[in-house]
């Protein structure tokens, strides 16, 4: 009987679905989808087949994924979330999304935005965010680095854009990343969680005012995936003010950090695999 299931356990197909937000931005899209060519061109023993989903906006989303995976014969599917830190998108719309966990009020709201729901057999597990995997903060201060000239006469000010119900995880991320800078001689380090779209301005200023009382340059990053605050500030008509003093960031994480993206991916499902 030990032998049988021994055998059953090696032929059991494993899938890994790497699951990001989605936008209405092709190029966000793009730059995220860019994973799975990468993902193909690496073996990571024990998962058959590698995907990447998006959770809305566009395709492919999770549900035409998890159909895929069924017609490959898949057993199990780690499901990876590609977000910052955990929030209501991984620790609520994707489980209820999944079929993996019911919240009435989650399910409410992702059906009228007309989302897709997994009815499957096969046996999915959720694995953690970015938050812990170390890729944050190095992205982070290789970005500031390179807008850099003289860290003594610079400041630092990170903007995010995170989940009030879960500050906790966003301080700890913010703590991290100016630490991580502070350790490169930048003294001066500010950051906020920031509103998208038309409040940029006003929850920047403030930050920006202080800067420049303190210091002769300020270096504006935005702790995002693929977003950036460069982008931001020009639709909110801040990216030409006084640009020698103040300088935007044109990257997120990705795609300049792809690198460690994928070694954090790889580490995630060879850890899942050896708890198994």
């Amino acid at each position: 009987m030990a032998a049988a299931l021994l055998c059953l356990n090696l032929q059991a197909k494993k899938a890994l679905v790497v699951i990001a937000h989605g936008s209405p931005s092709e190029d966000w899209n793009d730059t995220v989808l860019a994973l799975e060519s990468r993902l193909d061109r690496t073996d990571i023993p024990g998962i058959s087949y590698k995907r990447v989903a998006l959770m809305e906006f566009a395709q492919p989303n999770i549900a035409s994924v998890m159909r895929d995976c069924e017609l490959q014969q898949i057993d199990t599917v780690f499901v990876l979330p590609l977000f910052i830190s955990p929030s209501g998108h991984s620790e609520d719309d994707i489980p209820n999304l999944l079929g993996l966990k019911y919240d009435p009020s989650v399910h409410s709201d992702l059906v009228a935005e007309g989302a897709e729901f997994v009815r499957t057999r096969m046996h999915l597990v959720v694995g953690p965010t970015l938050m812990d995997s170390g890729v944050i903060e190095k992205a982070m201060t290789e970005r500031v680095k390179a807008l850099s000239s003289d860290p003594e006469k610079e400041a630092v000010v990170f903007l995010a854009h995170g989940d009030g119900a879960r500050i906790g995880f966003w301080k700890g991320i913010l703590k991290k990343c100016e630490e991580a800078v502070k350790a490169q001689g930048f003294d001066y380090v500010d950051y906020q969680l920031i509103g998208m779209g038309q409040s940029f301005a006003k929850d920047v200023m403030p930050l920006l005012a202080r800067a420049r009382d303190a210091r002769e340059k300020t270096i504006v990053q935005g702790i995002y995936l693929v977003s950036n605050v460069g982008s931001m500030a020009r639709m909110s008509g801040m990216g030409d003010a006084d640009s020698a003093k103040i300088v935007y960031g044109e990257a997120g994480i990705l795609p300049e950090s792809a690198d460690d993206v994928m070694e954090w991916i790889v580490k995630a499902v060879e850890e899942w695999l050896g708890e198994k």
